[in-house]
């Protein structure tokens, strides 16, 4: 973020004030530049913000006050600015629709996904929770992968709701949707559902405001982590976006939001007696990070290049496929193995033959003319689950007849590289594909370090450092380009 310039002197501030006020055609005292309605020494427009019941994140209180952490967020954002900024509660639907419709409304927690990017103005983040789909605990329901999922029943979610957007996308028809989690929780106890498509980080507190006992419900598959953020109607002001956004990271910077969420603090304290931090990260631990994750994506690539040419594969017959990938996924669990034919339908290990068709993945038409594709981060249709593609293509006769694939979880991937390889205090490592997508990050609890502006200058280069922002807080990084995948891999510290 682009920093408010102080004005160091009084006279020259109050000129460029009233001038300002003069262009934009105030009227009145205490109006802002849009002419929405401010409290006196607030210099920004007046939000409406709107919010769900979705414990502990925000609810009704005592006599229906809006409460819950990111309220408390929300209202100590609006006081450093002076802002006497509302807060109402309404069904989900109702408070993204009017927030998407109405100026001078902004939505909160928000899922900031691609489909949403040009929709609103963004600041945040203010929370993070996985996706995870829960059952009863005498159900007898177990998944092990999402294709499972579009046949195990019908599936409650919130309606409008980044996760309601998920089952959508990825072609699900089993979907009943209500106006709240509460409602869907409802739904799942009675039976008039199956699973609940609910999150981790508020499903015990819905439980506990019902006085349900955790033990009643069983997650029984996790999907995609998500980043909630505060979603601005698109035409709101860039002055005032940009406001809650800096004012949210010294927040984090000065352990206010720590304590009103009872989150950590993401960044690593800046590392000490070390000497020359870049030397330490580019000479020694870069490289090691570089070619620990080189070794484990070459491993599964090298298997199924040998894969490839049995006569197994050869044949196209999944039932001498299968039991291969099967030794395969035993010998590297971070990975689903799969085969697919040229038109794009394809097999699991899993769930044998999909519902669901992979010819429209940028890797596809690459693979199915002759070239590997390794490193590509997607959002798996088997897994629901971000994913790195190793895709490998199978001949017969001198023409490609099929591709052998591995879909290898983001997350796992990191969970078995950050076990081996551990960075000293202050440092952390992070990697992005040749694209920018977020491949992994060392910090606790993060989806990535680096923002889309940072990320597209990394991806512009083979090498270098880099110098950028994160939660108020000056970092520092040193990256490279790793071989095999092309993803830039990088080790960084707060300055």
């Amino acid at each position: 973020m682009i920093p408010l310039r102080p004005f160091h002197y009084l006279a020259l501030a109050g000129a460029f004030l009233l001038i300002s006020c003069v262009i934009a055609g105030c009227t009145a005292p205490g109006m802002s530049r849009t002419g929405t309605e401010a409290t006196p020494g607030c210099a920004l427009e007046e939000i409406v913000f709107l919010t769900e019941e979705i414990y502990p994140l925000s609810y009704a209180g005592t006599g229906g006050t809006p409460e819950g952490q990111s309220v408390q967020v929300i209202r100590e954002l609006s006081r450093r600015q002076n802002c006497n900024s509302s807060i109402e509660i309404r069904a989900w639907s109702d408070a993204y629709g009017t927030a998407l419709a109405t100026p001078g409304y902004a939505v909160f927690p928000t899922a900031r996904t691609p489909e949403r990017e040009r929709e609103f103005a963004w600041a945040g983040p203010i929370a993070t929770f996985d996706y995870v789909l829960y059952a009863t605990k005498d159900s007898g329901i177990a998944l092990q992968s999402l294709e499972a999922a579009r046949n195990a029943g019908t599936i409650a979610v919130v309606e409008r709701d980044a996760r309601h957007d998920f089952l959508v996308r990825n072609q699900f028809t089993n979907i009943r949707a209500y106006s709240s989690d509460s409602e869907c929780l409802d739904a799942l106890l009675n039976g008039s559902v199956s699973l609940w498509l609910g999150s981790s980080a508020t499903t015990p507190e819905t439980l506990r405001r019902k006085g349900i006992p955790e033990s009643a419900l069983v997650p029984v598959y996790s999907l995609i982590r998500t980043e909630l953020y505060i979603a601005f109607n698109r035409n709101t002001d860039p002055v005032t976006v940009r406001a809650y956004q800096e004012t949210l990271d010294a927040m984090k910077a000065d352990g206010t939001f720590a304590r009103m969420t009872g989150s950590s603090t993401h960044a690593p304290p800046s590392p000490a007696g070390y000497g020359d931090r870049a030397a330490l990260a580019s000479q020694t631990l870069l490289p090691v990070f570089s070619a620990l994750t080189g070794t484990r994506i070459h491993g599964i690539s090298a298997a199924m290049e040998t894969l490839a040419i049995t006569g197994e594969l050869e044949s196209g017959d999944w039932d001498r496929i299968r039991p291969l990938l099967a030794r395969l996924e035993a010998e590297y669990p971070e990975a689903r193995f799969w085969y697919a034919r040229p038109d794009g339908s394809y097999y699991t290990t899993v769930d044998n033959l999909m519902s669901v068709n992979i010819r429209d993945r940028p890797y596809f038409p690459e693979v199915l003319a002759g070239k590997t594709s390794i490193g590509t981060i997607v959002l798996g249709k088997s897994t629901g689950k971000y994913s790195a593609i190793v895709a490998v293509p199978v001949r017969a006769g001198g023409t490609v007849s099929g591709i052998v694939g591995a879909s290898v979880s983001c997350d796992s991937l990191e969970e078995e590289l950050f076990r081996d390889f551990v960075l000293p205090e202050g440092y952390y490592a992070f990697a992005v594909d040749s694209e920018g997508m977020p491949v992994m990050d060392s910090l606790p609890q993060r989806i990535f370090s680096l923002d889309e502006g940072v990320r597209s200058q990394v991806v512009g280069l083979k090498e270098g450092e880099v110098r950028y922002r994160d939660e108020g807080a000056l970092h520092e990084a040193v990256f490279m380009t790793e071989d095999l995948t092309g993803w830039k891999v990088a080790i960084g510290w707060k300055a």
